[in-house]
């Protein structure tokens, strides 16, 4: 597997080089020859237009033209090279890449498209003359040969090879530079890949706790933070599976412990049925029928099961009726529970009844872990949303169960502090019942004995 993706790395970088390599060979093979071509017409245009500028400088006219630059021309036959004699001299004119030189009255200085020097070339056929000018003035026209109808010399050809030979071993030098770098490459990636795959194939096996180094800041080094948060994340999963696991397990087995312990007496005869002990079963029964009742609730709250009626209602009226419900209870714990709501706020769109089961679950929790002489405000204020918090000054939460206090089974009293046992399922239905009406909910402590303040944000209904 790892071998397989080293190697289409690898083919990839050598595929991208090859493509490259041969359409840029291509593209100079098929244009070097047209831009040799190219270089002899000008040239060649070049030397004629200085010939006719040096001769008309000097002459006045261009008459006897013809016959001083013919005579300079390379002649057509090629002399013995043995015979150093009948070299030719250094000034000898080459006229390919053109056509012809006509003067000014198209009459033809050179043979030009097979007429005759002296000759009238028809005006047609001179359109894409070069003028050759003099002090300013035209005295002549020259005619190159733009259709490239002549042949590279020998020298000329030996070039063009020459080129030829070495693109060919650029492009081989680029191939095997593909590949050396596409082996390089190719080990840097796949060295984190490596090690993702270890620590995925540990993770599958059950070792959940596994964090790869990041080395890099691209797409691989965020797959790396993604894994790693992951495996956070299943750690933190499985660790609050097992304490849910003891939770129920407790929370369920102390009640049927204490109801089969009297079923068991009272077939045994042991002790009789009594109103008292009759109140002491059916507390039992409550306490199941209530941790069924959360788990039920949490249960058709993640599955959009749960009637949810969004109206608009006075925040202010919902905390007046919990401080009216629970002053009598806090006075009895002595503990001080006040209403804190300063001016009138904008109405708030939520279902009233699961919004009050949520501020008694809250003010439910601050009772339990405020002690005789403490306080319980509940408070309301309008910035940007509509906030309602209840805040007391309890045991407070450590800053290390902050962002745990809402999570599904995590042990409230241990957040808090206290050691009933029970799990931490009413924060968690909380959370889902906010959640459900479109709203927040957070938690805020300034450490363990320092008291909690629970914040619900909501936006203001529509006007």
């Amino acid at each position: 597997m790892k071998r397989s993706l080293q190697g289409k790395l690898i083919l990839s970088y050598l595929a991208v080089a090859l493509i490259t390599v041969l359409v840029v060979s291509a593209v100079i093979r098929l244009t070097s020859g047209q831009f040799m071509m190219n270089l002899v017409v000008e040239q060649q245009t070049a030397l004629l237009e200085e010939s006719v500028q040096t001769y008309f400088t000097t002459n006045g006219t261009l008459k006897g033209f013809s016959d001083e630059y013919m005579r300079l021309s390379r002649p057509a036959s090629v002399p013995n090279q043995s015979d150093n004699n009948l070299n030719p001299p250094p000034d000898r004119r080459d006229i390919r890449g053109v056509y012809g030189l006509v003067d000014t009255q198209n009459r033809a200085l050179l043979p030009t498209f097979g007429y005759g020097i002296g000759q009238i070339v028809p005006e047609e056929m001179i359109q894409n003359a070069v003028p050759v000018k003099v002090d300013g003035e035209t005295v002549a026209w020259i005619l190159p040969d733009n259709k490239f109808q002549f042949k590279l010399s020998t020298e000329e050809e030996l070039f063009l090879k020459r080129t030829s030979t070495a693109i060919a071993f650029a492009a081989g030098a680029g191939i095997l530079a593909a590949v050396a770098i596409g082996i390089f490459l190719a080990g840097g990636l796949l060295k984190p890949i490596r090690r993702l795959t270890t620590a995925s194939q540990a993770l599958a096996q059950g070792d959940l706790n596994q964090q790869v180094s990041v080395t890099s800041e691209d797409e691989l080094g965020q797959l790396t933070k993604t894994f790693n948060q992951m495996s956070t994340d299943l750690v933190q999963a499985d660790q609050q599976r097992k304490r849910m696991t003891a939770d129920i397990a407790h929370d369920l087995s102390t009640p049927l412990q204490i109801i089969s312990g009297y079923i068991e007496m009272l077939e045994e005869g042991e002790v009789s049925l009594t109103p008292q002990r009759i109140d002491i079963i059916k507390t039992e029964i409550g306490h199941l029928r209530r941790l069924v009742d959360d788990l039920s609730t949490l249960a058709q709250v993640e599955a959009d099961g749960l009637d949810i009626q969004l109206q608009p209602v006075q925040p202010e009226a919902l905390l007046e009726r919990i401080f009216h419900a629970y002053q009598p209870i806090a006075t009895r714990q002595g503990v001080g529970l006040v209403l804190d709501v300063p001016e009138p706020l904008p109405h708030i769109l939520v279902d009233d009844g699961r919004t009050l089961q949520i501020l008694k679950n809250l003010v439910d929790n601050a009772l339990r872990y405020t002690p005789q002489g403490g306080l319980i405000t509940l408070g309301a204020s309008a910035e940007g949303q509509v906030q309602l918090r209840v805040s007391d000054s309890g045991s407070g939460i450590d800053a290390e169960d902050l962002p745990y206090v809402f999570d599904r089974f995590y042990r409230a009293d241990k957040a808090r502090g206290g050691n009933s046992g029970k799990m931490g399922l009413g924060l968690a239905i909380c959370k889902a019942l906010v959640t459900a009406q479109g709203g927040t909910i957070s938690a805020e402590s300034a450490g363990k004995g320092q008291g909690t303040t629970m914040i619900l944000c909501f936006e203001p209904a529509p006007v």
